[in-house]
């Protein structure tokens, strides 16, 4: 029929049709001819959106820093949000006839701004900068409570930051600093090795030289006693000479001479060589004709 159109929403988007202040039909996903000339649809999306932000603020310490991220939300309840902001669209070309509808982000990232300025603005920047996810869950959870967002049928399902980043000049400064910490922790780190290995050289040397002072005083113990025993065996040995010579002192001089002739042929398989001068062979016959006597 010429004059009529026809109009489909898709499954995820809640649809009002409206002619003359009245509306003609309203739903989600819904299908319907309508005069175009005279009715306005509105279109509101039911999916669940991820939407970016970016903004900047100021630390404790005054020092600017951006924060980004994004969070998801959904509308609940699109008859509230329909009464809020305007979602007409051209139903030729199904875009927007005005900018309500970047209204609703708008409006939640601003809230998720001014709930992260209370906790930025007491924080100094170092502490800042680590602390993404504790300033994602605090955020969003008093975002999530917030009553205005139930007015309008929203609710966020998630937040999060991604990034929290200084200026490139303070960033670079804070970059350096940590830097010439890390050289200094590795610094000591080697001094407390080397002194350790010092330490322990020392000990080591004083442990060899305590073992050399033990085992020479061993040593020293070992040496007294062997010469005490060396002089024990000496006096003893002439002792032992002493009384057998002893046993000699009233004996004749011939009676001697025979004694020794008498060891002499004990002991002649030990003897290699012998010399027997005049004078000696003198004294052996006077000692055999001693003997021959004392028989």
């Amino acid at each position: 029929m010429l004059g009529i159109n026809y109009f489909k929403a898709e499954p995820t988007e809640y649809a009002r049709l409206s002619a003359g202040g009245k509306q003609i039909a309203q739903g989600k996903g819904i299908a319907k001819f309508y005069l175009p000339f005279r009715t306005s649809v509105e279109v509101l999306s039911l999916a669940t959106i991820d939407q970016p932000f970016v903004f900047e603020e100021i630390s404790s310490d005054k020092q600017p820093v951006t924060l980004q991220g994004a969070f998801v939300y959904e509308v609940f309840d699109p008859v509230k949000a329909l009464q809020k902001y305007n979602f007409a669209i051209n139903p030729a070309t199904r875009s927007y006839v005005t900018e309500d509808y970047k209204k609703l982000p708008d409006l939640i990232v601003r809230m998720v701004q001014a709930s992260a300025r209370k906790r930025v603005q007491q924080t100094p920047l170092e502490r800042l900068l680590v602390m993404s996810g504790d300033l994602s869950e605090g955020v969003s959870k008093e975002v999530s409570k917030l009553s205005s967002l139930s007015e309008l049928g929203v609710r966020v399902d998630m937040l999060y930051f991604t990034a929290i980043t200084p200026p490139a000049h303070i960033a670079k400064a804070l970059e350096a600093d940590y830097r010439e910490g890390l050289q200094k922790k590795a610094d000591e780190a080697t001094y407390s090795r080397r002194a350790a290995a010092v330490e322990q050289e020392k000990a080591i040397q004083q442990n060899e030289m305590n073992n050399k002072i033990d085992l020479e005083e061993k040593r020293k113990g070992l040496v007294e006693l062997q010469g005490a025993n060396s002089m024990s065996e000496a006096k003893y040995k002439a002792d032992a000479q002493k009384l057998l010579l002893g046993s000699f002192g009233g004996l004749d001089a011939e009676v001697i001479r025979a004694h020794a002739l008498y060891q002499l042929g004990c002991n002649a398989d030990k003897i290699e060589c012998l010399t027997i001068t005049p004078e000696l062979m003198a004294g052996l016959n006077g000692a055999l004709r001693a003997g021959a006597a004392i028989k």
